[in-house]
């Protein structure tokens, strides 16, 4: 039995209400000075009314790779000549620049020191258990399993780590050189062919962790252009998000706009290839599909969805999927404003689409979901 379970921000907001999206922008916000307050109003609809994360994010990344764009023509032969030709000078641009890039690293900053330290065994015992019972008996039970996840967070990996070995699951990544800027700890080459030749204990159990944007814990350095993560455990020991930016290194997660884009870069292109190749390649289809928290938003996981729907509904040799959606909200009008919005995002003829009574849709929130039954 092949599974694949995706989890979405429900469930880190499920762990702590503070995950939330609109959450974490408004902290950003508060942490602001006024100049740049007004600055990100200045790009807002409807004066500062996208609270959510991802809309605001995109705004401020939007004026950014406008003014890099600008400003790598005017440092060109061309963007030189039309100075001379239009008397203008260009002495400022890179301080704009790098204003705008202080935000975006400030934004940053204040998502990952809010969720570093608010990820704790105690917490998910008191608040997840059943959803753990369930996760740990449906990676008992299957032949093949991949984890996706859409969070920063660090949730499944302390999961994995609580109750299992750390060779008994795959992350693709492989021990390289120490790292002096938290006490010489470890890093982590990310290479899924070279971590599956050095650890190949590792893939034997075929339970296999796939962080889809990224994670508190991986990093990209800025000379050398290579990928790494530390250890959960080095990261929560050290105070590295306090001046994550002074060390040559960005954290390596997916935000704001441009995401079916940014899906193309490594590691993310492998994370969302491993997941659209259970949906779409016949030999490695999953057949049965575990969707929890997921506010079905982005439009490069929905079209994969899509695509493994319809090779179930198919005239000829359909390839049977049973799928369970697992969501948060808690009255009628909540719960059909999230059932139309997945039947849109995963294009359902009507014959096939979801409705507020489906057995395969959980409004119980992730814990609910250890009481499935087959359906």
């Amino acid at each position: 039995m092949k599974r694949v379970v995706l989890t979405g921000n429900g469930l880190s907001v499920a762990l702590n209400s503070e995950f939330s999206l609109k959450t974490i922008t408004e902290r950003f916000f508060d942490r602001l000075d006024e100049s740049h307050r007004e600055f990100i109003k200045h790009h807002m609809k409807d004066n500062y009314s996208q609270l959510d994360f991802e809309e605001a994010i995109a705004s401020i990344e939007q004026v950014y790779d406008s003014l890099a764009h600008y400003n790598d023509f005017l440092i060109g032969e061309k963007g030189k000549n039309f100075l001379d030709a239009y008397i203008l000078k260009n002495s400022e641009f890179k301080d704009h620049l790098n204003a705008i890039q202080t935000i975006i690293h400030q934004y940053t900053s204040s998502i990952l020191d809010l969720i570093i330290n608010n990820v704790k065994q105690k917490d998910i015992t008191d608040k997840l258990q059943p959803f753990v019972d369930w996760l740990v008996d449906t990676i008992d039970t299957s032949e093949e399993i991949d984890l996706f996840t859409l969070n920063f967070d660090l949730l499944l990996e302390t999961i994995l780590l609580t109750y299992y070995e750390k060779d008994k699951f795959a992350d693709f990544h492989f021990r390289g050189g120490r790292w002096q800027v938290i006490d010489n700890e470890w890093k982590y080459y990310f290479d899924p062919d070279r971590s599956r030749q050095i650890h190949p204990i590792n893939y034997e159990n075929n339970v296999r962790l796939h962080h889809l944007h990224g994670s508190l814990s991986s990093f990209k350095d800025i000379g050398s252009g290579r990928l790494f993560k530390i250890t959960t455990e080095s990261l929560r020991n050290s105070n590295l998000y306090e001046s994550i930016f002074d060390h040559g290194v960005i954290p390596q997660i997916v935000t704001g706009g441009g995401k079916s884009l940014k899906v193309q870069q490594n590691p993310f292109n492998f994370y969302y290839s491993s997941f659209k190749k259970a949906m779409v390649i016949e030999d490695a289809l999953c057949e049965e599909l575990y969707i929890i928290g997921y506010s079905f938003r982005d439009d490069h996981i929905n079209k994969a969805i899509t695509e493994r729907l319809q090779i179930a509904r198919r005239k000829e040799e359909p390839r049977e999927l049973k799928i369970v959606i697992v969501d948060y909200a808690n009255d009628d009008s909540s719960k059909m404003e999230f059932i139309t919005r997945v039947n849109k995002a995963l294009k359902l003829p009507k014959a096939h689409a979801f409705t507020i009574d489906s057995e395969n849709v959980l409004f119980g929130g992730a814990n609910s979901i250890n009481s499935l039954v087959d359906i």
